[in-house]
């Protein structure tokens, strides 16, 4: 007790002296995770004006589901770096082989991060097909404002090809996104983070399907639009966008669905209607996959 009242009440000609030790006495170290969760969160919360609180528990609930404390710490510090949106599916995350998270970034992410870097200047596509008239290459050139020379990437089919809905229906477009993300990367240094496709080495798909049921999406209307959880709902029910394209176009509630390109593409009205009517779609999905 003798020590706080000192403390309280220093003596005048040591009174710059005592205050040094009482912050020393008195202040608690904090650990990296201690002080920088909060700053990374609060910044993230800040970008897409939602309450850190709130945000918090989102990001565990959805698209950081099973994330340690550390984890989510170091996806909201990456999301930040390269001013992604989580809700908006430009980040997320999965389990890696061996335990951990995986940081992924969508091909409308790494478009976002291309295109808002201050020294792009514009980007080509090149393509180049075999004897027989089949996909070969893609090659994109990213010119930047301050460099006199380009940079020229090249991806080939055979190699980055999965079989997968998307590869096999839209070879081009998914082999044009592959070289987009590879030339993005060389040309700027983006780094820490993978693509859909690279990620499929390292995502440990059975443990997931094993030890977590489909993710029920938490609403967060304040920050997710209509096309947003629309995909969220079809995607949890167990389709992709090429079945909800194939009823788009079959059934005709779905004006113009052969000409878009995905859930972002939808007009805002269409996707509200069809959340109003989830259990319409979901049957209808089912036919159009021949489940019934």
């Amino acid at each position: 007790m003798g020590g706080l009242d000192n403390l309280k009440q220093p003596k005048k000609t040591n009174q710059k002296k005592n205050m040094s030790n009482t912050a020393v006495q008195t202040t608690k170290p904090k650990s990296s995770l201690d002080s920088a969760k909060p700053s990374a969160l609060a910044i993230m919360a800040t970008r897409i004006s939602v309450e850190p609180a709130k945000l918090l528990d989102t990001l565990k609930s959805t698209v950081f589901k099973n994330a340690s404390n550390e984890e989510l710490m170091a996806l909201v510090v990456v999301a930040n770096t390269y001013d992604l949106n989580p809700f908006l599916k430009e980040i997320y995350a999965f389990p890696a082989k061996g335990g951990g998270i995986v940081p992924i970034v969508s091909v409308d992410g790494w478009n976002k991060m291309l295109v808002r870097h201050p020294e792009f200047d514009g980007i080509e596509f090149e393509f180049t097909d075999d004897e027989a008239g089949n996909l070969h290459s893609c090659t994109a050139t990213i010119f930047l404002k301050t460099r006199s020379h380009p940079v020229k990437i090249t991806e080939f089919l055979a190699e980055c090809k999965r079989n997968t809905d998307p590869w096999n229906n839209m070879p081009r477009r998914m082999l044009r996104n592959r070289t987009l993300c590879q030339a993005a990367r060389v040309a700027f240094g983006f780094s820490g983070v993978m693509n859909e496709d690279e990620a499929a080495n390292v995502v440990d798909v059975q443990t997931t399907v094993i030890t977590e049921p489909p993710p029920k999406m938490v609403a967060a209307p304040d920050v997710r639009t209509p096309q947003v959880q629309l995909e969220a709902m079809v995607i949890e029910a167990g389709f992709d966008f090429t079945t909800f394209q194939k009823w788009g176009v079959d059934s005709g509630n779905v004006e113009n669905a052969d000409s878009i390109a995905s859930f972002s593409e939808l007009p805002t009205d269409t996707a509200k209607r069809l959340l109003r009517s989830q259990a319409g779609l979901i049957a209808g999905l089912k036919l159009a996959k021949g489940e019934q």
